[in-house]
């Protein structure tokens, strides 16, 4: 089975030679390595080009595509060639096994996507996934898949195989004749948040995703904590009632559910004083109440 690896990035080339480190560390190696570079100083071409003499028989494409994650991605599954396409962000480390784990994963037919268990920084903040409030509010639905109103219940540690719903952007895969056909939304624009639940949502219609805890993967998170949080607190309200309209059945119900959830995504930016968060989730709720999202 022939594994295309898609990395988008923008001038992040240390963090990208360390994520292509462990991808060439890898065994068996992919077949291809795709990087889409969105820095005007294509910064990404002389990391990819110190590393072909170590990747064997692994092929590489470097592609310039603007700073939008959306139109990388889309990018790499025309160039790809191999059987599943597997995405992966620039600040990422993947074990060592990661190819004959999704290969095996792969044999099933039915089977059109994959993900892993993901190690990530510690999140101290109030709110995270073990507040009580957010459990009472995703009750309705199981672990790995989505709510009514579109947001993901995510997996908790130790969780075991099984099939899921969603899949993290940092480590994403599916089949490539699959996911030529699902897309990434381009109408996402900018930071494109939640384009890997819209992906992977649709992805999971067209039949089964499985997540694999063998696969492990170091998500560093590096400049996610830089973004401004007006922007993406507003963000989080635009973009995820567009996708709860695309995906899902807005009903008097669930539209109350979305509307407990900005409640209380903005009662914790408050608890942990994050003000401009706050700001922003208020107006992104004037934009969506003002019909302008």
């Amino acid at each position: 089975m022939r594994f295309s690896v898609i990395i988008p990035t923008l001038g992040r080339p240390q963090l990208l030679a360390e994520t292509l480190d462990s991808v060439f560390a890898c065994d068996p190696l992919p077949h291809e390595v795709i990087v889409v570079d969105g820095d005007p100083e294509s910064s990404a071409r002389a990391v990819l080009d110190a590393r072909r003499l170590g990747a064997g028989a692994t092929m590489f494409k470097y592609l310039r595509r603007g700073a939008n994650s959306t139109m990388q991605r889309n990018e790499g599954i025309k160039a790809a060639e191999g059987d599943v396409v597997v995405f992966l962000d620039d600040d990422v480390e993947v074990s060592r096994t990661t190819f004959a784990a999704l290969e095996k994963a792969y044999s099933d037919h039915e089977v059109v996507g994959a993900t892993g268990h993901l190690r990530e920084p510690g999140d101290v903040r109030v709110g995270g996934a073990d507040s009580r409030l957010r459990r009472l509010l995703f009750a309705s639905s199981r672990q790995g898949t989505f709510t009514p109103f579109g947001y993901p219940h995510y997996l908790r540690s130790g969780a075991g195989e099984q099939d899921v719903e969603f899949m993290p952007g940092c480590f994403m895969t599916a089949r490539r004749a699959v996911a030529a056909d699902v897309w990434f939304d381009e109408g996402l624009r900018g930071y494109a948040l939640a384009e890997d639940e819209d992906f992977s949502y649709r992805l999971s219609r067209r039949g089964r995703i499985r997540y694999l805890p063998e696969i492990e993967v170091l998500h560093k998170k590096i400049g996610f904590g830089s973004l401004d949080s007006r922007s993406l607190g507003r963000l989080v309200v635009v973009n995820r009632w567009y996708l709860f309209g695309k995906n899902f059945r807005r009903t008097p119900v669930t539209v109350a559910q979305f509307a407990l959830l900005v409640g209380m995504l903005m009662g914790h930016r408050a608890l942990n004083r994050q003000w401009l968060g706050v700001v922003g989730i208020l107006e992104g709720a004037r934009d969506v109440i003002r019909g302008r999202a």
